[in-house]
């Protein structure tokens, strides 16, 4: 037996629920992971998500605040620090609908509903943290200077990727001095802090976000930029009105502005070469890595536009 269907079998013991009577490897999803879904013997469905080289802390307590909260979030049923046991969310990624031109308004008002849920869970303005090792520990944050850090560290490495960038940052550093009361009176929020709309589950009665990897607090508006860049990046396409039906306004000028340093500060890191030299990464993960930076580059290289906007 494979030491991922090994653990598979010992958690589902371990919370107690019938035994495994089939399952199934869901490739391509996770850089860091092996998820299976597998039906038990009453017909229900788990998740187990194994990371053998990234361990973390079990998040009982993440898990228990979620519930608590009402965010629609899988319930934690076993684990420990290599492994997760979940119950399996039913519906379909928004990935998937996106890519298929499937995603209808009835599904965004759905996603719109959830990320409200979520965001509704607010933190006093400049305050800011990660949730790691099952606690959330805040510090006071002045997210203008964040992004002005941010800015510099990714200069030396935009000269060498993406020099064509690098003439505009005097500018978006302008625009986010112009815009600093905004960034700074914002109340803070939970975030889930990695929608790519593959953790984003679109069921018949309800939105659900998995894979909490490491949540955590800070300006809503930068979620929802990330979300907008992963909605960009499948297809080009944008968030649709009726995502912010039930979501309420897009905040402005936050969301414009941390959708520019997000994609600057992604696009500078070394994600894209590690995945694009990591000989054991699935080739299906290896091409969505590869498409997501022709994706950022091509956003970057239009820079001069988007800051017109401002």
């Amino acid at each position: 037996m494979a030491p991922t269907e090994a653990l598979l079998h010992q958690l589902v013991t371990e919370a107690g629920l019938p035994a495994v009577e089939s399952f199934e490897v869901l490739r391509g999803h996770g850089f860091d992971h092996e998820i299976l879904r597998a039906t038990l013997t009453d017909s229900r469905q788990v998740i187990l998500r194994h990371r053998p080289q990234k361990p973390r802390a079990l998040p009982v307590g993440l898990a228990r605040f979620l519930a608590a909260h009402n965010v629609p979030a899988p319930a934690l049923l076993a684990g420990h620090s290599f492994a997760t046991l979940y119950e399996y969310a039913p519906g379909e990624m928004l990935s998937a609908l996106v890519a298929e031109g499937r995603a209808g308004d009835d599904d965004w008002r759905s996603v719109g509903t959830t990320f409200r849920r979520l965001h509704d869970i607010r933190f006093p303005k400049g305050l800011a943290g990660l949730l790691t090792e099952d606690k959330l520990v805040l510090e006071s944050v002045d997210p203008v200077n964040a992004m002005h850090e941010l800015l510099v560290e990714a200069e030396p490495k935009l000269k060498v990727k993406l020099p064509v960038v690098v003439p505009h940052l005097p500018r978006l550093h302008a625009v986010i001095d112009e815009n600093a009361p905004a960034l700074r009176e914002t109340a803070t929020a939970l975030l889930h802090l990695d929608v790519n709309p593959a953790n984003i589950i679109v069921g018949p009665t309800r939105t659900t976000l998995i894979d909490w990897g490491e949540p955590g607090v800070a300006d809503p508006a930068r979620e929802i930029a990330a979300l907008e860049e992963h909605i960009y990046l499948i297809n080009g396409s944008e968030i649709p009105a009726a995502f912010y039906e039930t979501y309420g306004p897009r905040s402005l000028p936050n969301t414009a502005i941390h959708r520019l340093t997000g994609a600057i500060g992604w696009y500078s890191e070394d994600d894209f070469e590690d995945w694009a030299t990591e000989e054991d990464l699935d080739p299906a993960l290896k091409a969505k890595a590869a498409h997501w930076q022709a994706g950022l580059r091509t956003y970057l290289t239009e820079i001069d536009h988007h800051l017109k906007a401002f």
